[in-house]
């Protein structure tokens, strides 16, 4: 089917893109959108407009798509980079106290979750790559989501889009329980008493963000295009070296990153927020793309099956980490903020643990949350490839 922007009207076709992704983040801040995730506004829209013939589709059309394809070869590695340069290990480890043991434990209630529902849950031939890109988003994020399905070549399969359409809905539901945790008696006999101190002012201050310069840009990019091209030098060399043709340079771009990020860590610090910034917008336009590839009658069909899976994974990691409250002597507060950043990222486990009035677990949060960004789509991939 012709559509009614060609894909040879590369800037309509671009336009029509960078304005999906915009609305979504604008989305965002909304009241009467913002509980729906700004990617999955993103990705309907455009899902509904290659499915209206409005733009091509992504996936499945007789003719390439160039605008597409320079999304899909460009915009992620360049994405990765800036999403993970505040990724500072040193300070993780040292700040993140008893709030990092949970964390981690609470990571392996994911993987454990994700194994047992893939045992009892089917979603067909490609179940394994389902469960490492849940796995990846839960103990990471959106870009754990994305990259571990461009590295499986998972990204226009319906099961792709409907995890996404589903972990708004399930993550979402997880922290009204989160919410609700300290008011249930039953649960409480598996905390320790509330810490006083946790509710005082840290002592040191929290981080301002600096603003937003063309300098920065500038030097955001700069950077990360010099390590996504490393990194995809360096997959060329390894895929010839351990004869394989898997594509790893997503997963080498992001050791890279990492490494870089811990190497320099005092002369990027004024990068962060900028890169961060660029980042998220070019994964948002990454996601509407994926989004021109999406069938709506897919997601229906298969989305309460995946419904179930996100169920049963959280159901898990909730009581991997009641047992972990037992055992540790973790607070109630401890155990949501840990798992608010397990589930939802650095993002949510600040403000829940500030409107919580546990001012002094608001900075572990963000720092455990943004150590999901860094082995979250390691986890995806192995359990992907264990399961596969």
């Amino acid at each position: 089917m012709t559509s009614l922007i060609s894909s040879e009207n590369h800037l309509a076709l671009f336009a029509v893109l960078l304005g999906a992704s915009a609305l979504g983040i604008w989305s965002e801040h909304k009241k009467w959108l913002g509980k729906v995730s700004g990617i999955v506004v993103t990705m309907l829209l455009m899902s509904g407009l290659s499915m209206s013939g409005f733009v091509p589709v992504a996936s499945g059309a007789d003719a390439r798509v160039p605008v597409y394809e320079l999304v899909f070869d460009w915009f992620i590695p360049l994405s990765v980079p800036m999403l993970l340069l505040g990724s500072n290990l040193g300070r993780i480890i040292r700040e993140g106290g008893k709030l990092l043991v949970a964390y981690l434990i609470g990571a392996a209630g994911v993987v454990l979750g994700c194994l047992l529902a893939y045992a009892l849950i089917d979603l067909g031939a490609d179940s394994g790559s389902a469960a490492g890109v849940i796995a990846s988003t839960l103990i990471g994020g959106s870009m754990n989501f994305v990259a571990t399905g461009e590295i499986l070549n998972f990204s226009t399969h319906p099961l792709f889009t409907a995890t996404i359409a589903v972990d708004n809905f399930a993550a979402n539901l997880f922290v009204l329980l989160l919410i609700a945790v300290p008011s249930i008696p039953f649960l409480q006999r598996f905390f320790a008493r509330t810490k006083p101190e946790n509710q005082e002012m840290a002592t040191k201050p929290e981080s301002v963000c600096t603003p937003v310069t063309m300098e920065r840009i500038a030097l955001s990019v700069f950077l990360a295009a010099v390590i996504a091209g490393a990194g995809i030098f360096a997959n060329g060399l390894l895929q010839h070296l351990f004869a394989v043709k898997m594509n790893m340079s997503i997963l080498v771009i992001t050791v890279l990153s990492v490494l870089v990020a811990n190497l320099f860590p005092k002369r990027l610090k004024f990068l962060e927020d900028t890169a961060f910034a660029v980042g998220l917008w070019m994964m948002y336009i990454f996601l509407a793309t994926i989004g021109a590839a999406t069938n709506l009658q897919d997601i229906l069909h298969v989305g309460p099956w995946v419904l179930g899976f996100y169920l049963l994974v959280l159901l898990i990691h909730f009581l991997v980490l009641l047992v972990t409250a037992k055992l540790f002597r973790l607070d109630v507060y401890e155990v949501i903020v840990s798992s608010a950043a397990n589930i939802m990222g650095p993002s949510v486990a600040a403000p829940m643990a500030a409107s919580l009035g546990q001012k002094k677990l608001i900075t572990p949060g963000i720092l455990v949350g943004i150590l999901g960004y860094v082995i979250g789509t390691f986890v995806g991939v192995t359990i992907a490839l264990l399961l596969s």
